[in-house]
């Protein structure tokens, strides 16, 4: 009797596994099979596609990197072929500014020159004593080496001045000083109030002069910019002298003293400049000034130019140092007589304005 083969389990086997392998999830890939095999809680059992990533750019040693790139930003995408552009460092100079009063504000300043101080007198100015000679000849008496009196002195001056106006000041300054002497006389010396005068000669003198320069004026500013000024002034000038002279021995003649003043009037120009501005805000500039004394008998000239070093302060005020050189020549000549002084020599100045 044959044996029955049982069908009905082989059927159904046969469709079990036909149902695993048909599955979609085994199309997507044996990786993603095996993890929806390993999560079978997962919601879909379909698997999203997968993109392909781009392949990265690779930036070359030589490119620099986003940072480097000072003044044009990168490309946004990879490296182009525009080369990056470079910028050189870049230095802020700041513009030279020349501090200069302003309508309101007030400028003061004191000077002292080292000055060699020369000059001569005659009193009188003619005389027939002179070495000796008959004759109308005009007698000169050195003020250093026949009265004696210092050569090298210090001369202060103060000067003030107002800007009533944005281009307009008025301004007033004084040099003074007092020089005392003594020795023996180089020459014969004719000193005196008539022709005859006094003659000092193989003896001891001592001497003394008191010499006060005043002036005052206006000063216009023609050209005024940021950074230079040219200027015209005109001054009423006046002086003060006066000479005594005395010895031990002086007989008639006494101690004779010369007084004379000196009212005449001054023209000039003045110039500065700002060439550097320091990085702390200070500014060097030229300061040059110069005049011409003429009126009452007299000629002369006052000249100076320097340099001046300025030092803002706050609220538009600033102060200043200043050094140069300085010449003062003044000569007046009369019928009776006639007096030459020259200052000559290098000054240092300080002054601020407010």
């Amino acid at each position: 009797m044959l044996r029955r083969i049982p069908f009905t389990p082989l059927v159904c086997l046969v469709i079990f596994l036909s149902t695993i392998f048909l599955n979609a999830s085994w199309a997507a890939g044996p990786d993603d099979s095996l993890e929806i095999l390993l999560k079978p809680n997962q919601s879909s059992g379909i698997a999203a596609p997968v993109v392909p990533r781009a392949k990265s750019h690779q930036i070359s040693k030589f490119a620099a990197p986003p940072a480097a790139y000072l003044c044009v930003p990168p490309p946004p995408f990879g490296i182009s072929k525009v080369k990056p552009a470079f910028c050189a460092p870049y230095e802020f100079v700041a513009p030279c500014i020349l501090p200069a009063p302003k309508q309101g504000q007030w400028e003061m300043s004191a000077q002292v020159i080292f000055a060699n101080m020369g000059g001569y007198i005659g009193w009188p100015r003619y005389s027939n004593w002179n070495w000796g000679w008959w004759g109308n000849s005009e007698n000169r008496t050195d003020l250093n080496s026949d009265l004696q009196l210092p050569i090298y002195a210090a001369w202060p001056q103060f000067t003030a001045s107002y800007h009533f106006r944005p281009n307009w000041a008025i301004r007033y300054s004084v040099l003074w000083n007092q020089l005392n002497g003594g020795g023996w006389p180089n020459n014969f010396i004719l000193f005196g109030p008539n022709n005859w005068g006094g003659g000092w000669w193989g003896q001891n003198i001592q001497s003394t002069m008191q010499h006060a320069y005043h002036r005052v004026g206006l000063v216009y500013d023609a050209i005024r910019t940021c950074n230079s000024k040219i200027a015209v002034f005109a001054d009423w000038v006046h002086t003060d002298t006066k000479i005594t002279l005395g010895c031990n021995f002086c007989g008639a003649w006494g101690s004779p003293t010369w007084s004379n003043s000196i009212n005449a009037a001054m023209a000039g120009m003045e110039f500065q400049r700002c060439f550097k501005t320091a990085p702390n805000g200070g500014t060097l500039s030229w300061d040059c000034k110069a005049g011409g004394i003429f009126l009452d008998d007299t000629v002369g000239a006052d000249v100076e130019a320097g340099a001046r070093y300025s030092i803002p302060l706050n609220c538009g005020r600033s102060g200043y140092v200043k050094g140069g050189y300085r010449l003062v020549d003044l000569k007046k000549t009369q019928y009776d007589f006639v007096f030459k002084n020259i200052l000559s020599g290098g000054f240092l100045e300080g002054g601020f304005i407010f």
